[in-house]
């Protein structure tokens, strides 16, 4: 199923997704500096991202997980030229090659790269920052619920929050899997649920390049 999962994801890309060539670069240097492509999104993905975005006229976007600025660049490229971005990555390498990718893409928007803890730096900012108008978190799966409630903080209402690979190739379901990450989104959805601040919610298994896995989107109310 694998095989055919990413045949699949291959064909899509060849038929919707056009190349680009910062896209492109980012993903040649990424993979140059030695670091596998299995941790960023699927292209099909990034423009799953981009719509919405460009659906809601987003101007402020905050991402957790940086990785190497892959995702960042579907983000950015979907915003007006005035756009900003607060990326947020917890490992120093990783922030290393992000900021590399992101000098190399020369984007007119305001990519604001910090290195550190999501949590630590969210809780930082000023008490008078602008509220974001989306939020992908794609970082350390036991941390969601944390960064889910610090995210509602920063939103607005129409605020959209998409956290990423939540179904872990059904590992939720299985009651004896206790690791950390799980038992982080297990948390997650039991948040998310009838959360007062969230206008409305749903999460979609998704197949393809990267595997099972899936995507759970909120509005904030």
């Amino acid at each position: 199923m694998q095989q055919m999962w990413t045949d699949l994801d291959a064909y899509i890309d060849s038929h919707l997704i056009p190349e680009d060539p910062i896209l492109t670069q980012t993903l040649k240097h990424t993979d140059e500096r030695g670091f596998p492509d299995h941790l960023a999104v699927a292209p099909n993905q990034g423009m799953l991202l981009q719509m919405l975005i460009q659906m809601n006229s987003c101007k402020r976007v905050l991402e957790l997980g940086t990785f190497a600025a892959y995702s960042t660049m579907w983000l950015a490229r979907a915003l007006p030229n005035d756009g900003y971005i607060l990326t947020i990555e917890g490992r120093d390498t990783h922030a290393a090659l992000a900021q590399e990718n992101i000098d190399n893409a020369k984007l007119p928007q305001t990519i604001d790269l910090r290195c550190g803890r999501c949590a630590d730096i969210l809780r930082a900012l000023p008490e008078n920052t602008e509220a974001f108008d989306f939020i992908f978190i794609d970082a350390d799966k036991q941390s969601y619920p944390e960064y889910l409630e610090l995210c509602l903080d920063l939103s607005h209402s129409g605020t959209i929050i998409v956290l990423d690979n939540v179904i872990r190739a059904g590992d939720i379901l299985n009651p004896e899997n206790k690791k950390p990450s799980i038992e982080g989104i297990r948390e997650m959805f039991r948040a998310m649920q009838n959360h007062p601040r969230i206008l409305s919610c749903t999460a979609l298994q998704t197949v393809g390049s990267k595997g099972h896995d899936g995507f759970a989107i909120a509005l904030v109310k």
